[in-house]
């Protein structure tokens, strides 16, 4: 262990289908048993056209190193120039594999191949074609059963995302699955939950997850039918509106009617319906499939969709969880009171400030 974290000035990078964003964190230690807070020194976005990432794919790897430049001040622009190399990125959640798994072992000792073995057997894609990486999470003598913490990507897309990095002058730390960026915002650092699992919805402008994490640990993600992209879809072709109007209409109304546009909510409804039964069948999932699962007695919401009005209340209702959008900032600042502004701000940057938080871990 490093007494000091080599990579200095590392910082977050989130990939994501229509923006890259970019987080730099300072931290500040507690004393006295204080927990450490954290100081944001960078927070910055940049927009991608549609077509560069499409999916998590990278499809026009030239255009998005050149808006990966201008982020990084490198070509101009408004930005301060980024100086260190050292970034940790996140991969794709669509195309990543995550999922908590047991492993027999008569002594808690396991190899490689042991936990290979098993993961072969869970994973969506072959061993062969992807990294894989896990992590014992504990070890369960009764029943001679270790679990451990899988995750998972092909190859070609961890290997594209690294080239595209470089390409940029960086030096990837890691390059980490979104789930567990997630967690590390969101989920509260330090406190245990007995005998209940809590969820998060991250509800992104392309794609959406639920991510289960119970027993002190994630459990696994499975992806959700439903982006702020396909809301916007539906409106434009349905009340035959121009896509700036639809996106105005759906930030300013979320879930409440609109005075204009009688049939708007009843879109909005359909659309949210559906999404409530994805995370009922998500759920239901989990509870069947896996070990001793805890009941999930709250969702915490993220993403840009988390922040459409009357959304918490309608999905509270529907699944009879509660449900609200989360504080990204409850691991930078613990104990502080957010601003409802910050914290609306937040669910946007939620990834990115997860992998800041994570360059400043030492190796």
């Amino acid at each position: 262990m490093f007494l000091r974290n080599p990579f200095h000035g590392a910082f977050g990078l989130d990939i994501g289908d229509l923006s890259l964003k970019l987080a730099k964190l300072k931290k500040k230690p507690g004393y006295f048993g204080r927990p450490d807070s954290y100081t944001v020194t960078t927070l910055r976005a940049i927009s991608l056209p549609p077509g560069i990432i499409v999916n998590g794919e990278i499809q026009q790897p030239e255009l998005a190193r050149k808006k990966l430049l201008l982020l990084l001040g490198k070509e101009g622009g408004k930005f301060e120039e980024i100086k260190t190399p050292w970034v940790v990125a996140d991969l794709p959640e669509p195309k990543t594999f995550l999922k908590l798994i047991e492993v027999p072992s008569e002594d808690g000792e396991l190899s490689s191949d042991d936990v290979l073995y098993q993961a072969s057997k869970h994973l969506p894609f072959d061993l062969d074609e992807a990294y894989l990486d896990w992590q014992i999470i504990n070890y369960d003598s009764k029943s001679n059963v270790a679990h451990i913490l899988i995750g998972a990507v092909p190859k070609i897309i961890s290997d594209s995302y690294t080239y595209f990095l470089e390409s940029a002058g960086l030096s990837p730390i890691t390059l980490e699955i979104e789930a567990l960026t997630l967690a590390r915002a969101l989920i509260t650092a330090g406190k245990e939950y007995h005998n209940e699992a809590r969820a998060i919805l991250d509800l992104g402008a392309t794609r959406s997850c639920l991510i289960i994490y119970d027993h002190n640990t994630l459990q696994f993600s499975m992806n959700i039918n439903f982006s702020g992209e396909l809301i916007n879809t539906a409106l434009v072709q349905e009340l035959k509106m121009e896509y700036a109007d639809a996106e105005q209409l759906k930030i300013k109304q979320g879930l409440t009617p609109a005075k204009n546009s009688p049939r708007y909510l009843t879109i909005m409804t359909r659309l949210t319906n559906k999404l409530a039964e994805d995370v009922r069948r998500a759920i239901d999932f989990y509870n069947d499939r896996f070990p001793n699962p805890n009941p999930v007695t709250h969702i915490t919401m993220a993403g840009g969709v988390a922040n459409l009005n009357n959304l918490d209340n309608f999905l509270s209702r529907k699944l009879k969880i509660s449900t609200h959008p989360g504080n990204a900032w409850k691991n930078l600042l613990p104990g502080k009171i957010i601003a409802r502004e910050k914290q609306a701000r937040g669910l946007v940057a939620a990834s990115v400030l997860g992998l800041a938080l994570r360059a400043l871990q030492k190796p």
